[in-house]
């Protein structure tokens, strides 16, 4: 563990943190990050080794502050790229109003990154220092996922919490921060992120008629144990992979794009085939439910039409090869129905022979 005692520095590096450590709980003194406890399972307890409950009435304190969402650091201000909750990075400001009057924990809004909710937290801390004379400091954590019940989840990720200055052209107090975010420690920041005082000194420049403002920018990699909505998010589903049905999947989901292939098999007269071996009557139903269905569409019907047994599925097969049968059956089965020669005008082409003469005198 790093313990840090000097106040920490805009361009200071990331700090390593260790919220386990006795002897610090018990000095309670350092800047050292950890968790602020205010989610569900709480962190490890940040300098003072203890949690801290969100006070009942949260949501009327919270009124008190006001959330803003910022585009993205590291691209052009984009209004899809805010509005995508799968982003991967994102930066977002919390104003705390009446801040010399803040008693307990206040939540912003969230801010979605990678479809997990990130929320500021912000509370007043006490702890001792040195000297063994008591402090009073700004607390400030990145909670992640704090609603969420589910105890599989887990995200790591790395932010920048920043205290802006409200003179124009002057860098904002920053401090950095990793950590892997899971149940138990679902926030993670610093419990004496500035002294409480220094926050108040207008001399400083944090401070405006009563109102700071809080800025954190965040880069998260994928979570893991974290069920993925597919429907929900794109509008579409996906296909399950039998085991080496990969290339049989990418070919289904060309086919599928291809409206008017689309429209054709479903206008296939399949009213008296058998179910288990009927290849058309099998891409029917795949079709249909990638169109209609909320979970990922399997594929074991259509590979059984096909003759395949369980082993095939787990052997590769050549795409072009499996595509070329598709459609002949397919073809074949259009045969004198309203949907005959939709095939060979969608995908088959002309070979075009010309002859060039050049004419070198007359």
């Amino acid at each position: 563990m790093n313990h840090v005692t000097e106040p920490p520095t805009p361009d200071k590096d990331l700090e390593l943190m260790d919220t386990q450590e006795e002897e610090v709980a018990e000095e309670g003194g350092g800047d050292g990050g950890g968790g602020g406890g205010g989610g569900g399972g709480g962190g490890g307890g940040g300098d003072d080794g203890g949690g801290v409950t969100i006070a009942e009435g949260g949501e009327e304190e919270q009124m008190n502050g006001d959330t803003q969402e910022v585009s993205s650091s590291t691209t052009p201000h984009d209004t899809e790229m805010d509005e995508d909750d799968a982003r991967s990075e994102a930066k977002f400001q919390y104003r705390v109003k009446d801040f010399s009057k803040l008693k307990d924990t206040m939540l912003s809004h969230p801010c979605y990154v990678r479809n997990l909710p990130w929320k500021i937290m912000v509370m007043p801390r006490t702890s001792q220092s040195q000297d063994r004379q008591p402090q009073r400091s700004l607390g400030f954590f990145l909670q992640c996922n704090g609603e969420s019940e589910s105890t599989s989840w887990s995200c790591n990720a790395v932010a920048e919490l920043r205290l802006l200055s409200v003179r124009e052209g002057v860098a904002p107090f920053t401090r950095k921060i990793q950590h892997l975010f899971y149940s138990k420690e679902n926030d993670w920041g610093f419990s004496h992120f500035m002294a409480w005082n220094e926050v108040l000194d207008p001399e400083k420049g944090y401070i405006k008629d009563d109102t700071i403002t809080l800025e954190v920018w965040v880069s998260a990699d994928a979570p893991h144990g974290v069920s993925w909505d597919s429907k929900k998010h794109t509008g579409y589903v996906g296909l399950k992979n039998q085991g080496a049905t990969c290339y049989m999947n990418s070919l289904l989901q060309v086919l599928y794009f291809t409206s008017q292939l689309r429209m054709a098999v479903y206008k296939m007269p399949t009213e008296s085939d058998d179910s288990t071996k009927s290849v058309a009557l099998a891409l029917q139903r795949v079709f249909h439910e990638l169109q209609t269905s909320d979970k990922p569409v399997g594929t074991k019907k259509l590979t059984k039409s096909f003759g395949w047994e369980t082993l095939d599925s787990f052997m590769q097969h050549d795409a072009q090869e499996f595509l070329r049968v598709l459609l002949d059956k397919l073809e074949t089965k259009m045969k004198s129905t309203c949907v005959e020669g939709v095939i060979p005008r969608l995908f088959e082409g002309k070979t075009v022979y010309m002859n060039r003469l050049r004419i070198t005198s007359v």
